[in-house]
Order: C-alpha cells, then sequence, then structure tokens
C-alpha cells in the first residue's frame, strides 16, 4: 500500500464504522448495566447484537480496501456509503423508546422498523454494487440479494412474527456468509 489516499480511505471508512460500533456498545452497555428501561423488545434486542456483528465483520473487511492501487473521489463516496448506511440504522434501532411508562415497546420496534430495514436494504444494494463494480460477484453475492429481499419484506411487515423470523434467517444469513467468505479466504492462500 504505497498509496497515501488508500489510507485515508482506509482511515475515513474505519473512524465511520467505529461511531456506529460506539453507538451499539453504549447501548449494550446500558442495558447490562440496567440503566436502559424498560428492556428493548427481544426482537429489537436481537437485531441490536446482530447490527453489532454486522460492523465488526465489515470492519474486518476494511482490508480489502489496500487492495485498491487508485482512487476517484466517485468511488471513495460509494464506499464510504455503506458504513455511513450502518451508522444511520444503529442509531436508528437503539432509539429509545418514546414513552418509556407504556411499556408497548414492541409498537415502537414496529415503528421504527421500516426506516432500519430500508436502511438495511440500501446497504445490501451497496455490498451488491462494490461486488459487481470490483467483479467479485459469487455465491455470498446471492446471499446478500436474499438479504436485501428480506430487508424489504420487513421493511413494510407489522407482524412481530414476521420479524422474528426475519432475525433468524438474518442470522443464519450471516453466518452462512461468515463461513463461506473465511473458506475463500483460507482457499486463496
Amino acid at each position: 500500500m504505497d498509496n497515501p489516499t488508500t489510507l485515508l480511505v482506509a482511515i475515513m471508512f474505519v473512524t465511520i464504522l467505529a461511531m456506529a460500533i460506539g453507538n451499539i456498545l453504549m447501548t449494550c452497555a446500558e442495558i447490562a448495566g440496567g440503566l436502559r428501561r424498560p428492556m428493548p423488545e427481544r426482537i429489537q434486542l436481537s437485531w441490536i447484537f446482530l447490527m453489532l456483528f454486522a460492523l465488526l465483520s465489515l470492519f474486518w473487511e476494511t482490508t480489502s480496501l489496500l487492495d485498491v492501487d487508485k482512487w476517484l473521489f466517485v468511488e471513495f463516496l460509494y464506499v464510504i456509503a455503506g458504513p455511513m448506511v450502518l451508522l444511520f440504522a444503529s442509531s436508528v434501532i437503539i432509539a429509545p423508546l418514546h414513552d418509556e411508562q407504556s411499556g408497548e415497546s414492541h409498537s415502537h420496534f414496529i415503528e421504527l422498523s421500516g426506516r432500519f430495514f430500508f436502511m438495511l436494504a440500501l446497504h445490501e444494494v451497496w455490498i451488491l454494487g462494490l461486488d459487481y463494480w470490483y467483479a467479485t460477484l459469487s455465491t455470498i453475492s446471492i446471499i446478500n440479494a436474499a438479504m436485501l429481499c428480506l430487508f424489504l419484506v420487513l421493511a413494510i411487515s407489522s407482524s412481530l412474527r414476521v420479524h422474528a423470523i426475519g432475525v433468524s434467517l438474518t442470522w443464519a444469513g450471516y453466518i452462512v456468509a461468515l463461513v463461506l467468505r473465511t473458506l475463500e479466504t483460507t482457499g486463496a492462500q
């Protein structure tokens, strides 16, 4: 990595991811310390932990930025758009309850879910765009396309049952993608 622009892009990418990770970690600390009243809906809590997993996974992928020899401003904007969308999504999913006395955490989750899942769908479009741009379409791209469809369904659904199934499918998709990515990496070495 002799290109200083690559280092600057990687620093910006990591900084935005670190802010999103910090959002999630502070929320987890509040939950663990009992400072967050009332407790988020279990589905919302699952998404909070899933966001942390997704952010850490993307943070790990930062090393692939170091392979780019020359950057254009448009590429830079596109590359940092993904972490920015996840930063916004992390802020939405950890939003405090509007009326803490009502105890209606499931209605609050449904209220914020449209924005949250739309942002996750945008993130999947971003990933697919990167795969296409850098000619790295693979089996993982099929998983990302399926996740895009799932997030669009979740964005319009108001059923907690559908959201419970959605979080389970997303965990499965992320784990399968992680295993495939690990196999690709170890196979390339």
